[in-house]
């Protein structure tokens, strides 16, 4: 067993060493790996990536999920909880790959729906023919990069306003701000982020305001959550049309559960898409409070986290399940129509 994880260890180094992190095809697989089994593992999750982001792409996201589908989940839940094909050259091969189909899509034109891609962690890009926006857009894990700066950088352009859930640097990236910033699209977020390129706001007497986007103004509420202690706020922002989405950031406070179990009541109208991490508390009891009519999970397989809080894709769907939600679990690199 020593030997092998000498051989992974050292194969790892080597790939990392060759290939740079970001936009690297994996090397061909060898015929036979006597002897070789770091390459083993390696390409092995290279295949298993591959196969199903496949099939992720013939079977897209539902509230009613195939059993192939949520195989697929779970395969990607066991490569990304591996903490060896952290940074590996397969990690990023999938995720540039992932990124670089929603930077394509987000250049066609829009469906008749609303259309919600899924970035990394709680990165989300949600538009409609008259307006595109971004929640808590995030390209780094730490000092590492997950979403390439030129993929990034295309994903920020498309959008008109980006909102941010609270100060976390993997919510409030610095360089997905700044690149905002030099494109020209608003940024908003809580009064406590120490950005001077983002806008300030929240609505502590949940009152509705209206904030400027490129391409006109937009109606939100930004709802004053929190994450411990931490101010985050929930972002309800109603779509030209009346569509109504809310981006629950990361909320997690328990003094703010006895207005969230009954949030519904405290909005214009209620949220057709709840946008909420997959480890909130009292998930249940937040949901039915803003009584939204689809439920899009977020949150998992944070990078940064340790692999116990990773949160799985197919602990989600067990949790959905469980709580008889009309929810959809979203891998990155997917987009979900609601119409």
């Amino acid at each position: 067993m020593p030997r092998i994880r000498y051989y992974y260890l050292a194969a790892a180094g080597l790939f990392l060493a060759v290939f740079s992190a970001s936009a690297q095809t994996p090397p061909t697989p060898r015929w036979e790996y006597w002897r070789h089994a770091g390459e083993y593992i390696h390409d092995q999750a290279g295949a298993v990536f591959s196969l199903a982001g496949k099939v992720l792409d013939s079977e897209p996201p539902s509230t009613r999920p195939s059993d192939s589908r949520k195989l697929a989940l779970a395969a990607l839940d066991a490569l990304l909880h591996d903490t060896d094909l952290d940074g590996s050259v397969e990690f990023h091969a999938f995720v540039d790959g992932r990124m670089e189909k929603i930077a394509d899509q987000l250049g066609d034109k829009c469906s008749n729906g609303l259309e919600i891609f899924k970035l990394y962690n709680a990165g989300f890009i949600v538009r409609t023919k008259k307006l595109t926006v971004g929640f808590d857009l995030c390209a780094k894990r730490g000092d590492v990069t997950i979403v390439p700066p030129r993929l990034m950088s295309r994903m920020i352009g498309c959008c008109d306003v980006l909102f941010i859930s609270h100060r976390d640097p993997d919510h409030a990236d610095a360089s997905v701000i700044a690149e905002a910033a030099r494109q020209g699209v608003p940024v908003y977020g809580p009064k406590d982020i120490p950005n001077p390129l983002v806008t300030g706001i929240r609505c502590e007497d949940f009152s509705e305001t209206e904030l400027v986007t490129r391409s006109g103004k937009v109606q939100v509420q930004p709802l004053p959550g929190h994450q411990d202690d931490i101010e985050n706020n929930i972002w309800v922002v109603t779509f030209p049309g009346g569509r109504t989405v809310a981006h629950c950031g990361d909320q997690y406070n328990e003094n703010d559960l006895g207005w969230l179990s009954h949030a519904s009541d405290l909005l214009p109208r209620k949220p057709d898409v709840l946008i909420i991490d997959c480890w909130a508390m009292e998930l249940g009891k937040t949901i039915s409070g803003f009584s939204p009519k689809v439920v899009v999970s977020a949150h998992e397989n944070e990078m940064g986290h340790s692999i116990d809080h990773r949160e799985a894709f197919w602990l989600s769907l067990y949790k959905y399940d469980t709580l008889s939600a009309d929810a959809v679990v979203t891998a990155w690199g997917e987009k979900y129509i609601y119409r």
